[in-house]
């Protein structure tokens, strides 16, 4: 899963900066002489909760220092991949499953499992939040925590429904008629007279508040959208794990899902493609009290645990109303070692450090959307968030039962690429069901070339 639209907070001191400018791997030095290793990652959340470990890598590793450089998504595989051609790439770096693969084929990632056998390597963290293997079974990236989704929803609107917290716990889903989830989303639905989406005389065709977000799909697996609804009857983003050949688009389970999220839109339970425009997030949308209902990462409960705005819950997936099934897909932020780097040894370290028991603690503490892969650690950040009004044992489930791994596709970019708009199509009625058996073969198409 790809991470994250996120929020910025502020950053420890000043051992970790926001670079507006290319960084070499080679041997500067910091101001007050330390040779410097260079991070990247694109999330406002890392640069703050990682920023927040400096100080303890800097002590255990003294003439060093880490300098942690953050570019917004649309530049920052760019400007990875350039600085790759040019020899100028950061010592450690974020990647997504959509690029990785790509990366190690390209021999830019460092193989780590040597350096971790010979370091006798460990963490203790959950079930499921496991270092990063490629295609050919061997070890290049470490997971530094994890993040998952679940169901946000507005807590004032839900009671002027009549819509307990409680029915928010357990929502059931199928696609003949929508199982509670269904029941609750036109409940929370209102028209612009007041009127509500499950009483006579609502006007859908005149909308204040939508039940639930726009579900046409923004990336190849629906990581936001149809995967948990889909998931939940069993289908699954990708043919096998973690490398999937092909997405199985062509199976009826998807088609299904597909038609009854496409017609929240089509039955003005939820938006229709650009009717909010492009510079209103999902967030704002509920924070402004459009839409009542939505389905995001971990990563935003630091936007919503002590918003002054508005009230926010949040409940987990749903689960298949015949079978009780539920499919929460984990992710997490990818570190990798580059290649070239000129110190790999401290590199190596800073990746790993990354990982460790002081660095988890001293992340969560400086901000509660880094959820530590350390049940005992991401429990204080539970509490830290409760003290703000909000409750996340939603999430606190999922690590206590264990996480699904995500695909990781090779030439993910090129799969972005080819799917989205279509499913746009799809949303706007311009492609019928038909599309899917393309889809799914445009898919294996995508993910083979070389």
């Amino acid at each position: 899963m790809q991470r994250k639209p996120l929020i910025t907070m502020t950053v420890v001191a000043l051992a970790a900066t926001t670079a507006l400018t290319g960084c070499s791997s080679d041997d500067a030095k910091s101001a007050d002489g330390k040779t410097i290793i260079n991070y990247w990652n694109w999330d406002p959340n890392m640069v703050t909760a990682m920023g927040a470990c400096v100080p303890g890598f800097e002590q255990a590793n003294p003439g060093y220092t880490v300098k942690i450089s953050r570019y917004n998504v649309p530049d920052y595989f760019t400007k990875l991949t350039a600085n790759f051609t040019a020899g100028n790439a950061p010592d450690v770096f974020q990647a997504s499953g959509q690029y990785y693969p790509t990366y190690i084929a390209q021999h830019q990632i460092a193989e780590l499992g040597p350096l971790l056998e010979k370091n006798k390597y460990s963490n203790s963290f959950a079930k499921g939040i496991d270092p990063v293997t490629g295609a050919d079974g061997k070890t290049y990236g470490l997971t530094v925590d994890w993040n998952a989704t679940g169901i946000y929803y507005n807590k004032d609107l839900l009671a002027k429904a009549g819509v307990t917290e409680a029915q928010m716990q357990d929502l059931t889903w199928n696609p003949t008629d929508g199982g509670t989830f269904g029941k609750v989303v036109r409940a929370l639905t209102v028209d612009e007279k007041g009127v509500h989406g499950d009483k006579p005389g609502f006007d859908a065709k005149n909308i204040r508040t939508y039940g639930m977000q726009l579900m046409a799909p923004q990336d190849p697996n629906g990581s936001q959208t149809f995967s948990s609804f889909a998931g939940a009857l069993g289908w699954q983003a990708g043919d096998k794990f973690p490398y999937p050949t092909k997405i199985p688009y062509s199976d009826p389970r998807f088609s299904r899902t597909m038609k009854y999220l496409r017609s929240l839109s089509d039955d003005g339970y939820a938006p229709k493609i650009g009717e909010f425009g492009t510079n209103t997030s999902v967030e704002d949308q509920l924070t402004s009290g459009r839409i009542a209902m939505m389905i995001q990462g971990s990563w935003d409960v630091a936007t919503f645990a002590g918003n002054s705005k508005v009230n926010v819950g949040v409940a987990p997936l749903v689960k298949d109303s015949a079978t009780g099934n539920r499919l929460v897909q984990g992710g997490g932020d990818l570190q990798f070692m580059w290649q070239g780097s000129k110190h790999q040894d401290v590199a190596y370290k800073w990746l790993t450090y990354m990982t460790s028991d002081s660095c988890q603690k001293a992340a969560a503490k400086a901000n509660p959307a880094f959820f530590s892969g350390i049940p005992a650690v991401f429990d204080s950040t539970a509490k830290q968030v409760a003290a703000k009004g909000m409750d996340i044992s939603a999430f606190s489930s999922y690590l206590e039962h264990g996480l699904s791994a995500g695909a990781n596709y090779s030439n993910g970019a090129g799969l972005q690429t080819a799917t989205v708009p279509v499913f746009q199509q799809y949303w706007e009625h311009q492609v019928g069901d038909d599309v899917f058996a393309q889809l799914e073969k445009k898919s294996e198409q995508t993910i083979g070339q070389k």
